[in-house]
């Protein structure tokens, strides 16, 4: 029985997710031109519009081998995307890998730089490993919702906009990760994106 529920949840879940989107104000500031492909990085706190935002436009994701990674793989593969799954824990370097080869194929990529359990507005590489194997940069989107619910006791403290309420959106400066850098250098990249977030 509980299968058989957890199954029609996974169903209802986009149906109820595309319904609550639909009714938001949705604003973009500062959209990069379409000529050329990117890494798209967003909070992870701030995924539910984040994914949205590049469905239908054959984007690659990394989603972690979790039970909650199972529900946002069946979310983003009705949003057309492929999903690569693997986290730091378990099977991260080869779905890295495939989601390089995917993108070297110049498709995009989306990531969650703090994901898929933080800490929390802390910056991961991957995106900086495709961004320099790929030569592509890497663009940090920040989203922000006028009005929302947080939920505190996530790790993430994760961000459910309000039926009708507004929401906007900023793509940030492109950062070309050329050659590696030091941890201090890193670091200070990482600071610099953060802040366009």
């Amino acid at each position: 029985m509980k299968t058989f529920l957890n199954k029609i949840g996974l169903m209802m879940l986009p149906l109820l997710i595309n319904m609550l989107i639909g009714t938001l104000r949705i604003k973009i500031h500062n959209l990069p031109d379409n000529k050329s492909n990117y890494i798209f990085i967003f909070w992870h706190s701030q995924m539910l519009i984040g994914w949205w935002l590049f469905k239908d436009k054959n984007s690659g994701a990394l989603v972690s081998k979790s039970s909650d990674g199972d529900i946002l793989d069946n979310l983003l593969t009705k949003w057309n995307y492929r999903v690569f799954r693997g986290s730091s824990s378990k099977g991260g370097k080869e779905a890295l890998q495939e989601l390089t080869s995917y993108v070297d194929m110049n498709n995009p990529a989306v990531i969650t730089p703090d994901g898929p359990r933080g800490p929390r507005g802390e910056m991961k590489n991957g995106a900086f490993i495709i961004s320099n194997k790929c030569s592509i940069p890497v663009v940090p989107v920040r989203i922000f919702y006028h009005k929302k619910k947080v939920l505190t006791r996530s790790w993430d403290k994760f961000e459910i906009p309000y039926p009708f309420s507004k929401c906007e959106v900023y793509f940030g400066n492109k950062y070309q990760y050329v050659k590696y850098l030091d941890e201090a250098a890193l670091n200070e990249l990482k600071n610099s994106i953060s802040r366009e977030m």
